[in-house]
């Protein structure tokens, strides 16, 4: 497919010069729903300049890590191209998207553990209640032994497997997963919830290895 696509090359830094930056996300410019059939969170066929990068997209760096080269290519360390969103999770409870694991991560580390936690590629996203409590959670790419549909916990923090393993690498994947019954899996409250912040995520830290992974068209969409 001749779409642009977000092009992530992340990898083990042997230095970085720790810089000032901003994480703060401009909450007036976050996307909004019109009452579409979808919304188009991250469009990569008309990609977002990425330096500087528009009103309500945050390059969202951790203190601790070297950021993530980013870059736009034909065919996205630790850090993460974070979009401020305003949709109800209620009327658009699918998510939707395409991704290519080029080189996964090979470590003897156990992924289910804090001290293995590297995935080539995963979206991070936040929820934020009627009552303004902030919930996120995280959709993984599973290394050796987490497959499509698993579960992962680290502490409190939750992770839903969307697909995985060596023997999908190499070829694009298009996913199409509830969001609203998954959110409502891990917060069985079921409180009204809107997403406000999503974007896709890849790091490998914590094995000291590197990944290469390519992501394209995310989107919410109302149910069926």
């Amino acid at each position: 497919m001749a779409s642009r696509i977000l092009d992530c090359i992340i990898g083990l830094a042997t230095a970085f010069t720790l810089v000032a930056c901003t994480n703060a996300v401009d909450r007036g410019a976050a996307l909004v729903a019109r009452g579409k059939p979808e919304i188009a969170i991250m469009d990569f066929a008309r990609p977002p300049t990425l330096a500087p990068l528009p009103a309500g997209w945050v390059h969202r760096r951790f203190w601790t890590r070297a950021p993530m080269e980013m870059s736009l290519a034909t065919k996205a360390s630790a850090s993460m191209l974070l979009r401020a969103v305003d949709i109800d999770l209620q009327q658009y409870p699918r998510l939707a998207w395409r991704w290519y694991i080029e080189q996964p991560v090979e470590s003897a580390l156990d992924e289910l553990t804090r001290v293995g936690d590297d995935h080539p590629v995963r979206l991070f996203i936040t929820f934020q209640t009627a009552a303004g409590e902030n919930r996120s959670m995280e959709i993984v790419w599973g290394n050796k032994v987490l497959k499509k549909g698993d579960i992962k916990m680290l502490g409190t923090f939750p992770h839903y497997v969307a697909n995985g393993g060596n023997e999908n690498v190499g070829r694009w994947h298009a996913e199409d997963i509830d969001l609203l019954a998954i959110y409502r899996r891990f917060w069985p409250d079921a409180a009204p919830v809107r997403v406000v912040d999503i974007g896709p995520f890849c790091d490998t830290d914590e094995t000291k290895t590197s990944s290469i992974a390519y992501f394209a068209d995310l989107k919410m969409k109302r149910g069926s």
